[in-house]
């Protein structure tokens, strides 16, 4: 942020220096031209000269910086105009030792006023093309800029353009001589740009938004972004937004949002989550009040929170389910079977002698068994089944649409995968076995997932009897 105010104050400066050099300018011409002194008028001659050399270098720069808010512009691109300007205006102001920039000076009177004439020399030439390149690159850059940026920020832009393309076509008349005029009018020019400057910035509040700024922020941001108005249409919609909730091809601008983004209601609760493909988002919703309180419209901001929806839900270690999610997982699994009295059944599992493991090789390798169990445990069933760490050394597994028989089944082959393994920390290699407990049954209105998980917890109990890493279920 504060990176991003010190370019918002950059182009704040460089508006200043172009409305600064551009009333050096108007002030300067303005007193050479009622002067009647020929020497008064050379002296004010080069005292415009120290404003007129970096217009457009001072324009150019915050157009630059203006449409590149939040972005880093090149050094280069600061030094090289500035050095133009100043290397132009020390031309200028020593004309008298070497004739570059005018080639002659001359007096006329023109109605009563005394005004200068002069040749025009080299310099004078590069000054001219210097300041038509520094305007036309201006003008480019900000039709760039509006051709891409929101449609919320066109005026502000458009008047950047206006104002700064206006002095070029006097600027051509003057340096050309296509139309004999006896007086600059460039000074007014920049006198009407300077107007339509200020007009976007207090009437379009051009600093307060700095709108390229909020372009490059928006448009690049992971967080989903949505304006809606009164009437729920979508007036703005950041690329975020579009790629997760809109629909491919459909442009969303101007949309009511329940037809192009169904999942995003502007009635939702504070902090509602929903699931898109494998993503989790948690919706916020604010209220945009008009200058008169009363409502404007309506800000959706959609974060991702998958990975705190993860952490949530998974053992750090084993990266299964935890209790307490498995438990919710389960539950709804079990509700949906009851629907359809189907079969569901429970493997209860306790490592043996794990505390031994702790005791003989460290805490370190004991997080290591846990961690290879988990993947086998993962490895060994199907995607519908649901694994998790219930505590400690202990494990359970759900498996839905699977009778006492099957689920034996299945736990007599993740015994012999985990009684196969070998885990190695450093130069040891550590073997262990497991006890497995299997419930299973015909899931009815009756049964509720905690019997369950105390049937398989009791058959795990027969296994441990039974002398350990053995298969046994509840009867």
């Amino acid at each position: 942020m504060l990176s991003i105010q010190r370019r918002r104050n950059r182009i704040v400066v460089f508006f200043a220096l172009t409305c600064f050099s551009s009333s050096i300018y108007a002030f300067g011409y303005a007193m050479e031209i009622t002067r009647v002194v020929p020497e008064l008028i050379k002296f004010w001659s080069k005292f415009e000269y120290t404003g007129m050399p970096f217009i457009s270098a001072f324009l150019f720069l915050f157009v630059l910086h203006f449409v590149k808010s939040g972005r880093r512009v090149s050094i280069f691109y600061i030094i090289a105009p500035l050095l133009i300007s100043f290397t132009i205006l020390m031309i200028r102001q020593t004309n008298p030792l070497h004739g570059l920039y005018y080639s002659s000076f001359s007096f006329e009177n023109h109605a009563g006023y005394m005004l200068m004439t002069f040749g025009k020399g080299p310099w004078y030439w590069i000054f001219a093309g210097f300041n038509i390149l520094a305007i036309l690159s201006s003008s480019v850059l900000i039709v760039v800029y509006l051709f891409h940026s929101s449609r919320l920020f066109r005026k502000q832009g458009g008047l950047l353009l206006l104002g700064t393309f206006v002095p070029i076509v006097p600027y051509i008349i003057h340096v050309t001589g296509i139309f004999h005029l006896a007086v600059d009018i460039i000074p007014a020019a920049m006198m009407f740009s300077t107007t339509l400057f200020f007009v976007a910035v207090i009437r379009y509040r051009l600093f307060y938004f700095i709108p390229a700024g909020r372009d490059w922020m928006v448009e690049t941001m992971t967080d989903a972004l949505v304006v809606l108005t009164r009437q729920k249409l979508v007036v703005d919609a950041n690329p975020s937004a579009q790629r997760v909730f809109g629909s491919e091809g459909v442009d969303p601008i101007g949309r009511v949002v329940s037809e192009v983004m169904p999942l995003l209601d502007p009635e939702l609760e504070p902090g509602k989550r929903i699931k898109t493909d494998n993503k989790v988002w948690e919706v916020n919703r604010t209220v945009l009040p008009s200058r008169r309180g009363s409502l404007e419209g309506v800000l959706l901001v959609a974060h991702d929170v998958t990975d705190l929806e993860r952490l949530a839900r998974e053992d750090m270690l084993t990266g299964l389910l935890n209790r307490h999610s498995w438990n919710d997982a389960a539950d709804t699994e079990l509700s949906r079977l009851t629907r359809h009295s189907r079969y569901g059944s429970v493997i209860y599992l306790d490592l043996d002698y794990f505390k031994k493991v702790n005791d003989t090789y460290g805490h370190a390798a004991g997080d290591a068994v846990l961690k290879e169990l988990g993947q086998i445990l993962k490895a060994g069933v199907r995607r519908p089944d649901l694994v998790g760490r219930y505590g400690g050394e202990e494990f359970v597994i759900f498996l839905p649409e699977s009778d006492t028989q099957g689920a034996a089944e299945v736990a007599e082959r993740l015994r012999a995968d985990l009684e196969a393994a070998v885990i190695e920390i450093g130069e040891e290699k550590i073997k262990i076995t497991g006890s497995f407990g299997v419930a299973g049954s015909l899931v009815t209105m009756g049964l509720n997932l905690e019997t369950l998980v105390n049937q398989a917890d009791k058959a795990l109990y027969e296994a441990k009897h039974a002398g350990r890493n053995t298969v046994s279920f509840y009867s």
